[in-house]
């Protein structure tokens, strides 16, 4: 997602941005889980770098591991309530799950926070610090948003703003690596970015 997307989708909701992804990338061919459990790989696009998202994250955390997938409805799984999107779209989603959580969400979920700050945010750190992936498809991901630091940094800002209120939230959880746990890649190697972050 360039800044000229960003700018025509900023004040979209929630439902009315999956549906734009939807018309602008097509509904996956199957659902998410085979009858085993196991996540159906012919749905995978990461060769285009997207990845995909559960429409019902506004309703439950973590739709895409088994445990709790199992926990919730099977048709959260189905074709029809999954999205593609880039990194970008994906941490924009989040954002806007946080900014308005579906009142049905599950009793004690913080839904959409923890996919921004645990995941989404911390990897989107490295690569525009310059970490480089030795997996082929997730490289693709990396690829396909790198010249777009600029929209990064707008959803960064937007959730300090939007977000700071929201259960779980805690500014300094955005200053985080995701790669260093995996020791891949050194902190350190963020600090440049991180300042720029912090004076959001």
């Amino acid at each position: 997602m360039n800044i000229e997307e960003y700018n025509l989708v900023k004040k979209y909701d929630y439902l009315k941005y999956c549906d734009y992804l939807k018309n602008k990338y097509g509904v996956p061919v199957a659902d998410y889980f085979t009858k085993s459990w196991n996540k159906t790989r012919r749905i995978s696009r990461t060769k285009d770098g997207l990845v995909l998202h559960h429409v019902f994250e506004d309703h439950a955390i973590m739709l895409s591991t088994p445990l709790f997938a199992k926990m919730n409805p099977i048709e959260w799984q189905k074709a029809e309530n999954l999205v593609y999107c880039d990194y970008l779209e994906h941490l924009l989603l989040h954002i806007l799950i946080c900014e308005n959580p579906s009142k049905e969400q599950n009793i004690k979920h913080a839904v959409g926070i923890g996919g921004a700050i645990n995941f989404i945010i911390p990897e989107l750190n490295d690569v525009y610090s310059g970490f480089i992936s030795s997996l082929s498809w997730q490289q693709n991901c990396f690829e396909r948003i790198i010249n777009d630091k600029e929209v990064y940094l707008l959803l960064v800002e937007r959730l300090k703003n939007s977000c700071k209120n929201y259960p779980t939230y805690e500014e300094k959880n955005i200053y985080r690596s995701y790669n260093q746990r995996y020791h891949k890649w050194d902190d350190n190697n963020n600090m440049e970015l991180y300042e720029q972050l912090k004076k959001l």
